[in-house]
Parts: C-alpha cells; sequence; structure tokens
C-alpha cells in the first residue's frame, strides 16, 4: 500500500484539521455575535454588483446573518476564522492525497469515484484558502463562489468517498453501525442540508439558510471523521 503516514500519524492529522475548521468556525462566530458595534448594524452590498444585477439578496437590515464565513469580516474574529480556514484548507488537500492512496478499490466505477473523490477534496481545499482572500463584506461575489465551489464538491466528496470504500470498509463499524451507512446518512443530511439552504436563502430566510449552513458543514468533517474507524491493519492494509 503507498501510504505517506502510519495510521496513527493519520488519525492525529485528521483530527487536527477537523479542530482547525470546526473549532475556528464556532470560536469566530461566538467572537462576532457577542462584538456588536458594526455588525448588527444595516449593511449593503449592492454596490459590489452590476446595476442589473438582483440585489434583493445583499441587504441585510439586521447585521450580519450568522453564515459561518460572516465572521471573517471583522476584527479580531476575522483572524481566528482566518487561520482555520487557510491552514484547514491546506490540511484537507493533503488529507486527500493521503486517503486516495490508501483507497484501492476493486472496479472500474469505485477507482473512478476515488479520483472524484480526490479533486473534489482538492477542490474544497483550495476554495477554502481562497474564501481568506475574499472577505463577505469586501468581496461579497467572489467569496460566494468560492463558498458555493465548497457546498457542491462537499456533498460530491462524501458520495465518491463513501461509495470508492464501500467494500472497502464493509466491515468497519463505529459504536456497532457500520460505517458505510454512517456515511451515506451524512450524504443525505448534506444533500438536505444545501438544498434547504438555497431555498432558505432565496426566499429571504438567512438565519434559518445560516443553520443549514452549519449542518452541511458538520456534516463534511463527520464525513472526514469517518475514517478514523476504518484505520486498523485489516482496514488499511
Amino acid at each position: 500500500m503507498n501510504r505517506h503516514l502510519n495510521d496513527s500519524h493519520l488519525r492525529k492529522a485528521i483530527q487536527i484539521g477537523v479542530i482547525l475548521i470546526v473549532g475556528s468556525c464556532v470560536i469566530s462566530q461566538m467572537m462576532m455575535q457577542l462584538g456588536g458595534g458594526e455588525r448588527d448594524e444595516p449593511m449593503d452590498f449592492s454596490d459590489q454588483v452590476p446595476d442589473d444585477f438582483d440585489d434583493e439578496g445583499l441587504v441585510f437590515e439586521d447585521g450580519f446573518p450568522p453564515f459561518i464565513s460572516s465572521a471573517g469580516a471583522f476584527m479580531p474574529e476575522r483572524m481566528v476564522f482566518n487561520f482555520g480556514l487557510f491552514t484547514g484548507g491546506i490540511v484537507m488537500i493533503l488529507l486527500s492525497f493521503e486517503i486516495f492512496h490508501r483507497t484501492k478499490p476493486e472496479g472500474s466505477k469505485r477507482k473512478i469515484c476515488n479520483v472524484v473523490s480526490l479533486i473534489t477534496g482538492i477542490i474544497i481545499g483550495f476554495s477554502m484558502i481562497q474564501i481568506v482572500g475574499h472577505p463577505f463584506n469586501t468581496s461579497i461575489i467572489m467569496h460566494i463562489f468560492w463558498a458555493m465551489n465548497i457546498f457542491w464538491c462537499a456533498q460530491i466528496w462524501i458520495a465518491t468517498l463513501a461509495y470508492a470504500r464501500g467494500n472497502l470498509d464493509s466491515d468497519v463499524s463505529w459504536r456497532g453501525y457500520p460505517i458505510h451507512q454512517i456515511r451515506w446518512s451524512l450524504f443525505a443530511i448534506a444533500v438536505i442540508s444545501f438544498q434547504a439552504m438555497t431555498i432558505l436563502v432565496a426566499t429571504g430566510h438567512l438565519v434559518e439558510s445560516a443553520i443549514f449552513e452549519w449542518t452541511l458543514t458538520f456534516s463534511a468533517e463527520a464525513m472526514v471523521l469517518s475514517m478514523i474507524p476504518a484505520l486498523t491493519p485489516a482496514a488499511s492494509a
């Protein structure tokens, strides 16, 4: 098996990556919610889009909605957000390569899915790094572009990785639940969350939409953690 990290080091890398991403998002969001000031004032980003663009969703009467990346606008929470997303994006890219090398499925479909999971994992990590350079309040169009890359690719990544490792992890379980069932449940949560998020944004329910953005993010991070139970000699040999 072609690999760069042993099982112990990969476990630590997975845990560090999840802590960096989830921890920075949660901590920076708490800082933003408690920061007050201009964060709670009305904001209008319609000047960042062309005149013929529908800018109805770019005016926030009650300040920033609780979207994850809202915390990347103002200091000091921006520093926490940027550090977590940038370093987490790098870890995601490295983990994608490591998981790809450890996943050697049989059958052309599963092999193709393994390649797709590698590509989408790299896109997710790279997009996280790019979001740091395009804050919500100063570069909203590019910010949305990179965020949508993450959301779409996260769904594809979960599905293709779950399918690619379906046979390899068929005997792996977590607390009595088959890991492949957990992964497909996470995929269902991610898809439902994305659909609900986009519908609620379109109907102007931003707070509710943000909740589903968080559930989509948590499902993707839980998918990363689902690799840990598979790190046994039998599962990764």
